[in-house]
């Protein structure tokens, strides 16, 4: 799963499919400590009321600092009023059209006037066209999938403290620059299993330690490494404690 398809199953929380969680249950498997495919995962098997509903609720729960927040986001009910187009473009109160008496007076005190005859005005004046009030734009209601969107950037200015959930959600994070592999966490651990490897091939083995291995350090020029070869060999065998005390003198003199 890419960066896009990520931000797209966030988009579509409310209507998620069978498809989308398989790709959410792989991310669950390879990053156990991230939030975010747990509480997508329980949301979808509470609404459809499955058997995994309340062992997908509680690994939710495991993972989310806010239990009330998970509480209304989990059973939070998808919207299925629609309000028609049509009905949302017309206006509430429609104008009062002009009586037919009124336009009768406005056109004959029209001719008179261009006849250039003195006529008095009437007592009452024609009402003016009310021009028909606007329709009012309503508002597109946010959904479950951008509320989930805009909590988790609220929640990630907070101050992590596990170090291996801080650097899943980095991982994560690198979604929004490019597209990623999504490392298992058995690798990561490889990773760092060969570095204490390469970390213990520095140190000497007991049992390879050796008056030959410390002359063999000699003419490798290794004389600190052939010192503390002596200086073992001279713990190992007492009896020949001060042949070796010798070797080191004459080494740290030479």
């Amino acid at each position: 799963m890419n960066a896009s398809q990520f931000q797209e199953i966030l988009k579509k929380a409310d209507t998620l499919e069978k498809s989308d969680i398989l790709q959410l249950k792989k991310v669950q498997e390879n990053f156990p400590y991230f939030q975010i495919p747990h509480v997508l995962i329980a949301k979808y098997e509470f609404q459809k009321k499955t058997n995994l509903a309340a062992s997908s609720l509680g690994w939710a729960a495991i993972t989310s600092p806010d239990r009330i927040w998970l509480k209304k986001l989990v059973e939070q009910e998808v919207s299925n009023s629609a309000t028609s187009p049509a009905e949302d473009l017309l206006p509430e109160d429609q104008p009062e059209k002009p009586s037919q008496a009124s336009r009768t007076q406005s056109l004959k005190v029209l001719g008179e006037q261009l006849k250039g005859n003195k006529t008095e005005e009437p007592e009452k004046k024609v009402e003016e066209k009310p021009e028909p009030p606007k329709p009012k734009r309503r508002t597109r209601r946010a959904s479950a999938g951008d509320d989930l969107i805009e909590t988790i950037k609220k929640r990630e200015k907070k101050t992590i403290v596990d170090s291996k959930k801080k650097e899943q959600i980095d991982l994560i994070k690198a979604f929004s620059k490019k597209s990623i592999k999504l490392a298992t966490i058995k690798e990561i651990e490889a990773n760092q299993n060969t570095e204490n490897l390469a970390a213990n091939s520095t140190q000497i083995n007991d049992n390879l330690i050796s008056e030959s291995y410390a002359k063999l350090l000699l003419k490798q020029n290794k004389k600190d490494k052939a010192i503390e070869i002596y200086e073992k060999l001279g713990l190992k065998f007492p009896d020949k404690k001060t042949y070796f005390a010798d070797l080191i003198e004459n080494l740290k003199n030479s």
